[in-house]
């Protein structure tokens, strides 16, 4: 809700409106160019009171600056404009955004994702526990999975990375405790009359006519 409420979250600042545009990559020129673009995009959405995907989406975007065209004419084979972007005016100002993109500094450029080591077979069934424990707690909690954890970090989890929004605040508290705890062998899948549950280890019940222990 603090995320939600604070009014910096909506200014929407030309010099950094790429960054909220995925692209493959940390290529300098790459993202100089789309710095530029999205800064021109930006300027040309607020001058028309337009949402910027109706001036161009994302995706064209991207591919413009992986793949900058030569001349405004080649702006008609692009996939998202059309054919009128070759002659008119809107297409002269983009060509000159790509014409006057600088690359990224190296202060500029977006920090590089957390990698653990490769996952291997063992590592790739632990994320798939942990997709598990996702699916069981979003629905005992009522919250979207998307929310608590992505895919992306359960793999990074399960890889030994520690520095994860879900280890954080309020998700480490209804879900990234308990992931934790399965990573590290302390909690266990368990099914309790008819439903399957996470228990720790130490609770799991001992099924029905279990022999008693050897001493």
């Amino acid at each position: 809700m603090e995320k939600l409420a604070d009014p910096a979250g909506y200014r929407n600042d030309p010099n950094l409106a790429w960054q909220r545009i995925k692209a493959a990559g940390r290529n300098p020129g790459m993202l100089g160019r789309l710095k530029a673009l999205a800064h021109w995009r930006e300027l040309e959405a607020q001058d028309k009171n337009l949402p910027r995907g109706r001036i161009a989406r994302d995706e064209t975007l991207a591919d413009l600056a992986s793949h900058p065209p030569k001349v405004q004419a080649d702006l008609a084979k692009v996939r998202g404009l059309s054919a009128g972007w070759k002659d008119n005016e809107i297409g002269k100002r983009l060509m000159a955004a790509l014409e006057g993109a600088k690359p990224l500094t190296d202060a500029e450029l977006p920090a590089r994702t957390p990698r653990g080591a490769p996952l291997g077979k063992e590592g790739a069934l632990v994320a798939d526990l942990l997709k598990l424990l996702l699916k069981i707690r979003s629905r005992e909690i009522d919250v979207a999975s998307r929310l608590l954890a992505r895919s992306e970090d359960l793999e990074l989890l399960a890889a030994g990375i520690r520095e994860l929004p879900m280890l954080q605040g309020w998700r480490y508290d209804v879900f990234g405790k308990d992931a934790l705890d399965l990573v590290e062998g302390k909690m266990a899948f368990a099914v309790v009359n008819g439903k399957l549950k996470m228990t720790h280890v130490d609770d799991v019940p001992e099924p029905e006519g279990s022999p008693e222990p050897v001493e």
